[in-house]
């Protein structure tokens, strides 16, 4: 991939949405040069460098983290010069530094809320299925207040900040080159809050901005923006945040754990609900199944949808979550009802599910055994199925081993 032009001064190596990778942007002073971002590994710094390289442009002297997300900071470790961020990411990256990275752990960590599925299963693309290769660097200067570097005819200002995405935002001011570099800051926050705005966050962050003077708004992931396009978007999602300001919180509240909670409401009375599931075919033309533990059927990898997700993430999602496989491209199979959708619990819980199948054979990681969920995994040939299919399932699973891969919806 290589550089695009922004200003005379400002370059840009693009964000790729596959494994999350942000933007990383280069300022060219007439003494020293400025990196937004460290990037997601150090293969995303080397890539950044050799484009640099073929641009005919010095190495950054100086490299500035927006904040400590994995994908703006693991590729820290093979930057080059110096690194600057603001004091709240740097100790956020202290904790991160004793975190261990295999799936397990990975696993764990969502579970206590300190980290997420998306972000997880990005590291697993990122860095091919091996995150023990993680390596989390911490920055050399550690901002409380905001400063400027004089990078020879420009000056860069640094802000540490709170932002609506993280507490830790950095954000980067060129005056001479109309820019403001804002990382994620303007993002929903997705580890707190749902993936959703909060109307105070949010109202400071338009305050923020607005009280700059830029014409360039460069963002994390994204093409650039203007100031005024910018402020317009803002100020729409703040509109929204007061005008649906209880219904946003009623929603906040069930977030996560919305079965739980309706189950306290309605007892052992039927919910329904959609199911997302994803049939992986490995090189051998074998599917993946799981023995679960609740029944001891065989099932394909798959969970309840969750609010706000596309069908497509939660099927990615409960792959990574039962499986530790982190899933690529994938096609429709189909969507199934009718009364074989209800699902009975053992413990008396009914629900009735509508299911959403998809099927991919683009896949890495090999599964787990023995989760949460599930007792194993095993992959099985379309002429060698077990015959206790979950019942749920059965449909899905014999139309793809009768070779039938025309999308359904009965």
């Amino acid at each position: 991939m290589c550089l695009q032009k922004i200003t005379d001064r400002i370059w840009v190596l693009p964000y790729d949405s596959f494994t999350d990778r942000p933007n990383l942007y280069y300022i060219r002073g007439d003494e020293r040069s400025l990196a937004v971002d460290a990037g997601a590994s150090p293969a995303h710094v080397e890539a950044f460098y050799r484009a640099l390289r073929e641009a005919d442009l010095p190495l950054p002297e100086v490299t500035a983290l927006t904040h400590w997300h994995w994908d703006h900071s693991f590729g820290l470790c093979a930057v080059s010069g110096q690194t600057i961020a603001s004091a709240a990411t740097v100790h956020q990256l202290e904790t991160v530094q004793h975190w261990a990275w295999n799936r397990k752990a990975m696993h764990h960590r969502e579970k206590t809320g300190e980290d997420i599925p998306f972000c997880n299963m990005c590291i697993m693309r990122e860095y091919a299925a091996h995150p023990e290769r993680i390596r989390v660097t911490l920055p050399q200067v550690a901002l409380t207040d905001p400063l400027t570097i004089d990078l020879g005819g420009l000056q860069a200002v640094f802000m540490p900040c709170p932002s609506p995405h993280s507490d830790d935002a950095l954000i980067i001011h060129i005056p001479q080159e109309n820019a403001l570099f804002a990382g994620d800051a303007d993002c929903e926050d997705y580890y707190h809050q749902g993936g959703m705005y909060q109307e105070q966050p949010l109202r400071e962050w338009i305050d923020r901005i607005n009280g700059l003077t830029f014409v360039h708004y460069l963002i994390g992931h994204g093409e650039p923006e203007t100031k005024e396009d910018a402020l317009a978007y803002l100020q729409s999602q703040l509109d929204a945040c007061i005008r649906e300001a209880e219904p946003r919180k009623l929603v906040r509240t069930y977030l996560g754990d919305y079965i739980p909670k309706m189950r306290r409401i309605v007892g052992h009375a039927p919910l329904m609900g959609t199911g997302c599931s994803v049939l992986l075919v490995n090189a051998q033309g074998e599917i993946l199944l799981q023995k679960r533990r609740d029944n001891g059927c065989w099932a394909p990898v798959g969970g309840a949808l969750n609010m706000g997700e596309t069908a497509e993430e939660a099927a990615r999602r409960e792959a990574w979550e039962e499986a530790g496989v982190v899933v690529g491209d994938m096609r429709l199979l189909g969507v199934y009802t009718g009364n074989d959708r209800y699902v009975f619990y053992p413990n008396g819980d009914v629900c009735y599910y509508t299911l959403i199948t998809f099927v991919s054979n683009d896949f890495i990681g090999d599964p787990m055994q023995d989760t949460d969920e599930a007792v194993e995994h095993h992959f099985f040939a379309k002429d060698n199925l077990p015959s206790s299919l979950n019942r749920c399932d059965e449909r899905s699973i014999r139309q793809w081993a009768a070779g039938d891969l025309e999308v359904v919806c009965r």
